[in-house]
């Protein structure tokens, strides 16, 4: 089990930076191939809905601004590419060329339509997608790339925030619950797991017993990779608090979790994990749902 396809959503906003430098760091670890997209929305897709009132040119001037600002972040997305990727001397291939299995190659692709659309379609042929931590407030009515990528792909998806530690992935802590969410991330994060150099399993004590950390040492031990328990009980802060806290702790530069093993309406009524973690994560995050 390894990574041989990488998908890397760059809107051109302030995370894109990291998401593009951990798709390549990724990519140079696996050899593996690495896409770099952007999706440049249309006009229809970002228009609000206007009251009877509203004149012509107030109109055309809400398209104007649209088209400015999709523009402007296709630009952004472009420089990316052409400073970390062009100007670095890596290994480029058209954005419809076939990648050689087992080498590190990276292509751009910039393509107009719906984000949601692209990264479903892609995601789903991709052994990992990677996106930026989400701002607190959509900018748009579209949902985030995270979003899309963790309950349509069917692929794990790993959310960086734009402060990328460097390095990161080499001192991994895996959030384990026992549910069937944190076995799917588990299973995901293995080609991670065997490269880190210090591997804890973290465990709430009031967890479920279902949660037995002694279990999933073993299992990964039967993977050659050697791994810490970690058990602690929760203060007053919420569980998603709690686990970045945790994390600085153990010295962690990334987080192995389960997402939403409750309903998304749930989560966002009585709070959780995933959306906690989601909100405060300062080091990247791997998200399988």
């Amino acid at each position: 089990m390894t990574l041989g396809t990488i998908l890397a959503v760059i809107d051109g906003e302030a995370g894109s930076e990291a998401v593009v430098k951990a798709a390549l760091a990724l990519g140079r670890d696996f050899e593996a191939a690495v896409e770099l997209l952007h999706v440049e929305g249309e006009v229809k897709d970002a228009m609000p809905l206007f009251g009877e009132g509203a004149s012509g040119a107030m109109v055309e001037q809400v398209i104007e601004n649209i088209r400015a600002a999709e523009k402007k972040r296709a630009a952004e997305a472009r420089r990316l590419y052409d400073t970390h990727c062009v100007a670095a001397g890596l290994p480029l291939i058209e954005a419809d060329a076939t990648p050689v299995p087992g080498r590190f190659d990276v292509r751009f692709d910039h393509v107009i339509g719906r984000e949601s659309d692209e990264v479903t379609r892609r995601g789903r042929l991709s052994d990992l997608v990677v996106v930026a931590k989400p701002p607190p407030e959509p900018t748009d009515g579209n949902p985030p790339a995270l979003e899309v990528a963790m309950f349509e792909t069917g692929r794990p998806v790993l959310m960086v925030p734009p402060d990328l530690p460097d390095p990161f992935a080499s001192k991994i802590a895996i959030a384990w619950d026992g549910s069937r969410e944190a076995a799917r991330a588990l299973g995901a994060a293995l080609p991670m797991l065997r490269k880190a150099v210090k591997v804890e399993i973290m465990t709430a004590q009031y967890g479920s017993v279902a949660a037995k950390p002694s279990e999933v040492a073993r299992y990964l031990g039967q993977h050659g990779i050697e791994a810490r328990t970690w058990a602690f009980t929760p203060g007053r802060d919420p569980i998603g608090k709690e686990l970045m806290i945790q994390c600085a702790e153990a010295g962690a530069d990334m987080l192995v979790m389960g997402a939403y093993g409750h309903s998304r309406f749930r989560e966002m009524v009585l709070g959780g994990a995933t959306r906690g973690v989601i909100a405060g994560a300062t080091l990247p995050v791997l998200l399988a749902h």
